[in-house]
């Protein structure tokens, strides 16, 4: 009898330990950190604790800093991370910084960068497999390697150096390499921006961003049919942008002109485009003089135009004079300085960040603590058990 209940009692035990220990949080177990919340005090994340899991979203809290660290993997897991302090992610050439499946917000109340002190918030040497947005922050976004659409609201943001490959291989409704959706003053220079973007390369909705020495390219537009509107560089709505001193090529259309935009498009290679180099559908003048359109051939640029001569109700595009030969420095350019931008001061009297109940991996840490206590409860009674039956022998 003592025998028998010696074994339920360690088989009581084991299965008790296997229960609690197996349901601990997955973060104590497997060694990845599970995290969610609100970050409210300076913290860093660290490739020896990486990889990080959302479990929930994250909030940077007004005048607190995450610093991410280079290597560190972060699985978004379809949350996002919203800056409303500062987060600082420097990777390096070799040692870069992932993040998975999510997006990343930055707010009017987070720090924007400085280039005269280098202070503020920045993302450099990343891998972006998600959705990066942006929405009011003015942060630096340099040297990123990114495979979705960007959305720049509000301030002004730079992009610079980067990587943008819109991926797929089928018709993929609204994707969009660049989306500037409302005011501001971004800069966006240097980057190579290509893949299967059925929208645009560059979105601009409103502003007055300046686009300088990009290269846009898309191959799934590129050779398409003639009701195909994709264009390397949509301007709609009252924007006023300035382009300048890019490569618009082998896209369906190379820019595209909507609402009642006032852009500036000057020292641009704009050629090769399969149905047009330059779309109207407005009703005012453009100029678009000292361009390179591919050819000195008048009669062979104005059949790559789409404008007065073809539709009588649209307005007139003067691109003369043009240039007569591509213009070499309309490339991007990987040595080209960062611009200094005077930082915007976030708004006093925008409401606080609305707090989530635990602090990021509070719930976690917690769980695993309970956790313990229990399986020590239950060994210390399975002991206490096992040398009680002892005795009575």
């Amino acid at each position: 009898m003592l025998r028998t209940l010696t074994c339920l009692t360690l088989t009581m035990v084991i299965l008790f330990s296997l229960v609690f220990v197996g349901n601990a949080p997955i973060g104590t177990v497997q060694g990845y950190e599970a995290v969610r919340g609100i970050i409210t005090s300076d913290t860093t994340w660290t490739k020896a604790n990486s990889p990080y899991n959302l479990t929930g979203n994250i909030a940077i809290d007004e005048g607190v800093t995450l610093n991410i660290e280079a290597g560190v993997t972060i699985n978004l897991n379809g949350y996002y991370i919203r800056v409303n302090g500062t987060l600082i992610a420097k990777g390096t050439s070799t040692d870069n910084i992932l993040f998975n499946g999510g997006s990343i917000k930055f707010t009017q109340l987070s720090n924007s960068w400085n280039e005269q002190t280098g202070t503020g918030s920045i993302i450099e040497n990343s891998i972006i497999n998600s959705l990066l947005a942006t929405g009011g922050g003015s942060p630096k976004i340099i040297n990123n390697e990114i495979t979705e659409s960007i959305t720049l609201g509000g301030n002004s943001p730079i992009l610079s150096k980067n990587t943008i490959e819109i991926t797929g291989t089928e018709w993929l409704s609204s994707k969009i390499g660049i989306w500037i959706v409302e005011e501001n003053s971004a800069y966006i220079s240097d980057n190579i921006i290509s893949g299967s973007f059925d929208t645009a390369g560059i979105q601009i909705d409103g502003g007055s961003p300046t686009i300088e020495r990009n290269q846009i390219s898309n191959d799934y537009g590129y050779g398409s049919s003639e009701d195909r509107h994709q264009a390397g560089i949509l301007i709609s709505n009252n924007a006023s942008p300035i382009i300048k001193q890019n490569t618009i090529t082998k896209n369906a259309i190379g820019i595209s002109l909507a609402g009642y935009p006032t852009p500036t498009i000057i020292n641009n290679n704009i050629e090769e485009n399969s149905n047009y180099n330059l779309r109207m559908s407005v009703q005012v003048d453009i100029a678009a003089a000292n361009n390179w359109w591919g050819t000195t051939d008048t009669a062979v640029i104005d059949q790559k135009i789409y404008d007065y001569n073809d539709d009588f109700n649209l307005g007139k595009i003067n691109y003369t004079p043009f240039l007569t030969a591509p213009n070499p420095q309309a490339v991007p350019d990987p040595n080209a300085p960062t611009p200094t931008i005077a930082p915007t001061s976030p708004p006093t009297d925008s409401p606080s960040t609305p707090a989530p109940s635990q602090e990021p991996g509070q719930t976690d840490q917690t769980e695993a603590i309970i956790g313990a206590a229990i399986v020590m409860i239950v060994l210390s009674a399975g002991l206490g058990l096992l040398i009680y039956l002892i005795k009575r022998k």
